[in-house]
């Protein structure tokens, strides 16, 4: 066989193998090989491996045991909590008639507004017995500025008779109601002399003590549902807005007696 073609081999290509084992009639075996006999490698016309790779050999893996200490605590499951049933109160229908309120309020506007509108046309125009803003002028000489009070005194009671009349802006004309009241209340009782003492009053100081009661009720009361004013919150129900104005009024009065007389009437 010339140049390791299998395809060409014939007997004679197999005579050289000498190295094959020959067997004894004991059962031992003998293997001769001549030292220039080829070896496996010529024999097939392959080269012998010039490098060797060791087998890779993996190694053990480490079993690593779990951290129980560190894993979080089972959470445990909520506990049931029955529901409690309360029982809600029965709604009690309310009667929202206001029978004859509305029709007293009215006329209590009508005499609240009518008599300070009356007094300040008397006053402006002197009608009557009325000696006008003159005679004003004459009551008030002994005040620091009788003169402007003369003039701002029929003014705020005009101003407020038409709203009360109307139900306008009721808390804002009780207010200016009360103080031109609770101004005219002082000095009917500074002129008399007869100071802080109701046994003492004349027809007079009950009078402007009677129309500022009047003032103080019709804020705390509303104008009521025939006004103006009637869907507004405070003809039904004043609350808060009663509460202010009415301290507002009684501050406007004082503020007009003691810097417009600088007087005590009650001295």
């Amino acid at each position: 066989m010339t140049n390791n073609n299998f395809h060409d081999v014939t007997p004679d290509d197999f005579n050289g193998f000498e190295d094959v084992p020959t067997y004894a009639e004991g059962g031992s075996t003998s293997r001769i090989r001549p030292a220039n006999t080829s070896d496996i490698y010529q024999r097939t016309g392959k080269t012998a491996p010039t490098e060797v790779f060791p087998s890779s050999i993996s190694q053990p893996t480490e079993m690593i045991e779990p951290d129980y200490a560190a894993m979080p605590a089972p959470v445990a499951e909520p506990a049931y909590i029955e529901p409690a049933y309360v029982e809600e109160p029965v709604a009690t229908a309310v009667d929202a008639r206001r029978g004859t309120i509305d029709l007293g309020l009215l006329l209590l506007r009508f005499v609240l507004g009518g008599y300070l509108i009356f007094s300040a046309i008397q006053t402006f125009f002197q009608l009557g017995a009325s000696q006008g803003i003159a005679g004003l002028e004459a009551q008030f000489g002994a005040y620091a500025y009788g003169n402007a009070l003369a003039v701002i005194v029929p003014t705020l009671e005009l101003a407020a008779g038409v709203f009360i009349v109307l139900g306008l802006l009721s808390p804002v004309a009780s207010m200016v109601a009360i103080a031109v009241t609770g101004f005219m209340a002082a000095h009917t009782a500074a002129n008399t002399g007869t100071g802080f003492n109701p046994v003492a009053w004349g027809a007079d100081v009950w009078l402007a003590v009677i129309l500022l009661g009047v003032a103080l009720a019709h804020q705390f009361t509303g104008p009521g549902f025939y006004a103006v004013d009637s869907g507004r919150d405070w003809a039904r129900r004043p609350l808060a807005s009663s509460w202010i104005f009415a301290a507002l009024g009684i501050a406007a009065a004082a503020l007009m007696w003691w810097f417009g007389t600088g007087i005590n009437p009650f001295a």
